[in-house]
């Protein structure tokens, strides 16, 4: 059945068949195979394109119906969604046939929901089997040029970090997002055989700590030694505890400089919500373990104050700053500030560049994960 306004031909280039089951959510995947990825979150408009026939369900009036090859524009509209000047409910699920969907240009394994948000947006979800989505993950987080020791241990902590995250984001009706907020998830588009190949390896294993699937982070080179957890998050966890990493010093900039001009500094601190006028000097307070800022301490002409490591380098940009483990030079009249660095990222859990060394040096998936996360198990998960 074709919707009033009538739906236009698109001709996509991937046509591999796929199917999957309808399910309705309840706050976590149903299924341990499965997970909800938040691909496109809170806009006012868009589309879902399809190369091959689909099913529309209206989750709440329970309408099915089977759509052709097209593709549908979805908009918030007064209590639902309109797709293509047709209303239905707040909760419509797309269920593929013979192809997969696109968003953005992106083809996606398994099926699409569209849900209209409280803000009167549109957010799109992808719904897939948990190997699959891991198949868009490693390829995205990972070079899949590495060893393949390190890219079964991405696989791993990258299984370990979904089945972990399963309803965190409940509320807003999926368990994780296709960004940082949890890992980077690209589709079918990021999907390459040798980091597809790193899953399959090591379908359904997961980090075990106490028995539960942990919370594996990682992160991209650790500077030299990963740090525990309670120094970045504030809170301690057991299987997250800092280690030397010798591996990681073959990243590019491993050890970096950063000038910033101190009136651009105190720009972004402000738009962070720390008002303040003429920042005129910064100096390291206290540091972890590892040497990574706790606590910077700032001067200015309104008076002195101090801020977290981790909030500056986010005021900043994450991007910009590439880790709180740095060390600062500033001098009187110069107006800027000088950061001496090493590592990119957080710093806690498994350093990317330091499992590639490791593989490099002949230890397999299993050392490299127990080197990174302490007192874990790696099992099939529960």
């Amino acid at each position: 059945m074709r919707p009033p306004g009538g739906l236009a031909v698109l001709v996509v280039a991937v046509m591999l068949a796929y199917g999957a089951p309808a399910r309705a959510w309840q706050g976590t995947s149903q299924a341990a195979d499965l997970v909800r990825v938040g691909l496109l979150l809170g806009q006012e408009s868009l589309t879902v394109a399809c190369a091959g026939p689909f099913e529309l369900i209206d989750v709440e009036s329970g309408r099915r119906e089977t759509l052709e090859a097209g593709r549908l524009t979805a908009r918030a509209a007064t209590g639902g969604l309109e797709l293509e000047g047709v209303a239905y409910g707040a909760l419509v699920r797309l269920i593929p046939r013979s192809a997969y969907f696109q968003i953005g240009g992106r083809p996606y394994r398994g099926l699409i929901e569209l849900r209209r948000t409280s803000a009167g947006r549109v957010t799109a979800i992808n719904e897939l089997d948990l190997e699959e989505y891991l198949y868009g993950v490693v390829r995205s987080e990972m070079d899949p040029r590495w060893p393949s020791e390190a890219l079964r241990a991405q696989a791993i902590a990258a299984r370990s970090l979904a089945v972990n995250s399963a309803g965190r984001f409940a509320a807003e009706g999926y368990d994780v997002r296709a960004t940082t907020d949890s890992q980077v998830y690209g589709g079918v588009a990021a999907e390459d055989a040798r980091t597809t190949g790193a899953v399959d390896a090591t379908r359904g294993l997961v980090l075990l700590h106490n028995g539960r699937p942990a919370f594996a982070a990682y992160h991209a080179d650790s500077g030299g030694a990963t740090e525990s957890s309670e120094y970045v998050w504030g809170s301690v966890s057991p299987h997250l505890r800092g280690v030397p990493d010798p591996f990681s010093r073959d990243a590019p900039g491993h050890e970096w400089t950063l000038r910033l001009d101190l009136a651009a500094i105190e720009a972004r601190l402000q738009r962070a919500g720390r008002p303040m006028t003429g920042l005129h000097r910064l100096e390291v307070a206290s540091t972890s373990p590892s040497g990574r800022v706790m606590v910077l301490r700032l001067a200015s002409a309104s008076g002195a104050s101090e801020i977290r490591g981790t909030e500056f380098r986010t005021a900043v940009g994450t991007s910009v700053l590439r880790s709180t483990l740095f060390s600062v030079r500033s001098s009187p009249g110069e107006g800027s500030v000088e950061f001496a660095g090493r590592g990119f990222g957080h710093g806690v859990g498994m350093s990317q560049w330091g499992a590639r060394g490791m593989a490099l040096a002949g230890r397999d998936y299993t050392a490299i994960l127990k080197h990174f996360y302490t007192g874990v198990a790696i099992a099939a998960r529960p």
